[in-house]
């Protein structure tokens, strides 16, 4: 796929913005019905939320919605909520480039910050939203939303953290190495937790959360559990995710929590 036939724009109209709200319940299948309702979402654009679908040709194939917000310092941002790729175009870059037109968007629009949830288990996100997008996690919210009874998460603890992204900071690398401590590893598929010390440490991912769901449930409880083990005290207590590593692990370091 050529970069130049992807087109990103807003969507506007009940119409349009039903192609969005298609692709949302494709990506998150659910018994439940739709995860957003027509009228809700032309009545949240109407009042500044963003839209925005990614198209192939007339056809679309990702959308992104995201909503204004404050934080504890009453400070205005932006809150991405949904972001979704139908999966045959998964991998390709698309989600990077919903988030870059998100962020021209909203500096347009006068903010300066975005914030999302994403699941700390899933590898990809790790790797786009530290790697790619250089965001900041100070945040480590268990069982977030709850039970969820889509196809993606139904059956799992739904934990989240939360990403900074400062849209008006100069971009800056999130690999990082040297000779880190091991917090928790990855021994042949399973979580294994170690009392490591410093100001430091690794937290290693599954290879892959969501085909581990799949397959052995208990098995991706046991990852959850071990992973909000390590990361929630920590995140709670003025450490930050600040990187990652190239053979999939965070790196959890102690600072103090600057918004």
């Amino acid at each position: 796929m050529s970069e130049h036939s992807l087109q990103i724009r807003i969507l506007k109209g009940i119409a349009e913005q039903d192609m969005a709200r298609e692709i949302f319940d494709e990506v998150w299948p659910s018994n439940d019905g739709t995860q957003i309702t027509a009228n809700l979402l032309q009545a949240l654009v109407h009042n500044g939320t963003y839209v925005a679908g990614a198209f192939l040709e007339d056809e679309i194939i990702a959308a992104a919605f995201a909503f204004p917000g404050l934080d504890e310092q009453r400070h205005l941002h932006l809150h991405s909520h949904m972001a979704a790729v139908r999966a045959p175009y998964r991998n390709q870059n698309i989600g990077s480039a919903l988030k870059l037109h998100q962020k021209q968007w909203a500096l347009e629009h006068g903010y300066d910050t975005i914030t999302w949830t994403f699941d700390p288990l899933v590898r990809r996100n790790a790797r786009i939203n530290l790697l790619k997008l250089g965001v900041d996690v100070f945040d480590y919210f268990p069982d977030f939303y709850g039970d969820l009874a889509d196809g993606i998460n139904a059956g799992d603890p739904t934990d989240r953290v939360m990403a900074h992204w400062i849209l008006t900071s100069e971009p800056r690398s999130a690999m990082i190495t040297g000779d880190i401590p091991v917090a928790l590893a990855n021994e042949n598929g399973r979580p294994v937790q170690y009392g490591a010390t410093g100001t430091s440490v690794l937290c290693y991912l599954p290879e892959d959360i969501v085909e581990l769901r799949a397959t052995d449930s208990a098995l991706g409880l046991e990852w959850r559990l071990a992973l909000r083990n390590q990361l929630q005290p920590r995140l709670d207590n003025g450490w930050h995710i600040r990187g990652y590593t190239e053979d999939g692990a965070y790196v959890v370091t102690k600072t103090e929590k600057v918004k």
